[in-house]
């Protein structure tokens, strides 16, 4: 009885003394923990700074980060359990999928991207856009694929500008931006490649000839997106689907289409006005984004993309992205820095924003550090017009990206 006492003693010891050890050592901080910590403690001091600065301003800020030492999500001013799996508009990120899909048809040798869009595509007796009144734009005979991938084909946007006053056809929209003007008695319209390309080739309108001037352009994607359509046989919606989107495993992203597929998937992030008057604007048709813009995904989702995409990890080969998606235009053009669907931000990488109503969105990736970095926030500052706007892309969303690599990398 004492040999079964004092054994009974001392295994109780033990295992109050290997309880402590135990109790004590998952107390101690990870080095994960303390890189999770200081990642949120950033995004609250830059969120409690900005509110400060903006009184009932609606949003928050969310960030997600993953690197060689691991992966990483915070929010701050966002809803109560909000995690990288929260749903937002990405807005014009969409380009870098369609600048993948472009080049991953170019890679199949289903096209050339210095081809002409006029020319035939390979193995067939189709042009890459039809040859009729609708795609009779200016320049059609000299634009090339690349230069509707780098901005450099004077393609005019009629989605971000209104119709010239000096266009002399009798058409009722002239000096009206003509997607507001449709969508006034036609909230849900159906909005297609054609009918937008057709209204630069209707009013003859261009920014310049090709390769003259870097001009961000909606409508060259919305060719883009009509060349993919023409050169796979698929919608542009049902390729990036079955090409891109499920063979990375992005399964929490998509491409709406219609004027009345306007909701997010659950959960989501509600998109706000802020003007300061706060006005909820998390329904849209982007039925005219097609290409261009009309991305649905999480932080998770868009933080892989990019990563694998600039490591050769994703579709592409790392031979296609090195020397065609990361090539500037030659000559002065190249001083933009925009490349092919994507363009490189000093100190933080390779990527691309997005801005959509109640969105705006940074991503960005350096495979040379095996960093990469998506932040949003759910509001559109327009208290101070685009300038409020240009301080959220250029401060927040990008002082939120350079803190977390300085504290991740």
């Amino acid at each position: 009885m004492k040999k079964f006492f004092v054994l009974f003693s001392t295994l109780l010891i033990g295992g109050a003394l290997l309880f402590s050890c135990t109790k004590k050592t998952l107390t101690e901080p990870t080095a994960e923990t303390l890189l999770q910590e200081r990642l949120q403690s950033s995004v609250d001091l830059m969120m409690t700074k900005y509110k400060a600065k903006y009184p009932g301003y609606p949003g928050g800020l969310a960030l997600k980060v993953i690197s060689k030492k691991g992966s990483y999500f915070v929010s701050s001013g966002m809803e109560a359990g909000t995690t990288d799996q929260i749903h937002f508009r990405a807005a014009s990120n969409t380009k870098a999928f369609t600048a993948t899909a472009i080049l991953l048809l170019a890679q199949e040798g289903k096209l050339n991207v210095d081809a002409k869009i006029i020319d035939t595509i390979p193995g067939t007796k189709m042009t890459y856009v039809p040859l009729n009144l609708q795609y009779n734009i200016p320049y059609r005979d000299q634009i090339t694929i690349r230069d509707l991938l780098q901005h450099s084909a004077g393609v005019y946007d009629v989605t971000n500008d209104s119709i010239p006053v000096t266009v002399t056809a009798n058409l009722p929209y002239i000096g009206q931006n003509y997607l507001q003007f449709i969508e006034e008695t036609d909230p849900d319209h159906n909005f297609n490649f054609d009918e937008l390309v057709g209204v630069v080739a209707t009013c003859q309108i261009s920014y310049a000839a090709p390769r003259v001037k870097h001009k961000y352009s909606n409508t060259g994607y919305s060719i883009l997106g009509k060349i993919i359509e023409r050169v796979s046989g698929m919608g542009y919606n049902q390729f990036v689907t079955d090409r891109i989107i499920k063979p990375m495993g992005l399964d929490q992203s998509s491409m709406p289409y219609t004027g009345t597929d306007r909701l997010l998937p659950m959960p989501f992030a509600k998109g706000y006005f802020y003007q300061p008057a706060v006005k909820e604007c998390t329904s849209s048709n982007v039925s005219a984004n097609i290409a261009e813009g009309n991305l649905v995904t999480t932080p998770d989702d868009l933080c892989r993309f990019i990563r694998k995409l600039m490591r050769g990890e994703g579709v592409l080969s790392l031979n296609t992205v090195n020397n065609i998606l990361k090539v500037y235009p030659s000559g002065t053009l190249g001083e933009g820095k925009y490349a092919c669907g994507i363009f490189y931000v000093p100190n933080l990488g390779w990527g691309h924003n997005g801005a959509h109503e109640g969105y705006l969105s940074r991503m960005v990736s350096d495979p040379d550090v095996d960093i990469s970095v998506v932040a949003f926030t759910n509001t559109w500052n327009t208290s101070g017009g685009m300038a409020t706007i240009t301080e959220q892309l250029n401060t927040l969303l990008d002082e939120a990206c350079m803190n977390a690599r300085l504290i991740v990398q």
